[in-house]
Parts: structure tokens; sequence; C-alpha cells
């Protein structure tokens, strides 16, 4: 409501606020689903496994920290955990 109010009611109506979300916790080139989930080396004979398959790596923790691949093959590591800055309770 502090944010819609600083910026104006044009610009609020168009305002999206992310409250909750997993976090990336690193990015590498090293593909997981290739050297995992298939044959190939590379993008040119991997077979896409990263479009067919969900793989989650597991931290010391016990959590399972989502992978995703980009267009350019690079893999994404998201926080099992979610930031969120919605607080609870009175303020």
């Amino acid at each position: 409501a502090e944010l819609a109010r600083a910026v104006g009611p044009a610009r609020a109506a168009r305002l999206e606020a992310v409250a909750h979300a997993h976090l990336p916790v690193f990015h590498t080139e090293h593909c997981v689903f290739a050297r995992h989930l298939s044959n190939g080396s590379s993008y040119l004979d991997c077979g896409h496994a990263c479009t067919r398959h969900d793989v989650r790596l597991r931290d010391e923790g016990g959590r399972d920290n989502l992978v995703l691949a980009d267009m350019g093959c690079r893999n994404t590591v998201f926080s099992a955990e979610a930031q969120s800055g919605v607080v609870v309770g009175k303020s």
C-alpha cells in the first residue's frame, strides 16, 4: 500500500510486487541434465532432457533445490526455501 501511494494511482495500476519467491542460488555453464540424463555432452546431442525431466539437487540440510536450464543450456539452481517479504502479524 505504501509503494502504491508513493508512485501514484496511474502507475500503481501497473505495479506488481513480488513478495514470495525462490531465489537463484547459483548459475553454471555445466548442464546437469546432459551429464546425468543423457549420453550426450552438449546441446547438439543431449536430446534436451531439460524439457522432459524435473531435476533437484539435495543440499547438506536435505532440502531439494530446483534446477532449471535456460535457452543457452546454462543451469540455474534455485533455493528450496522461498524468500518472503510478507509480514504476518501486527506491525
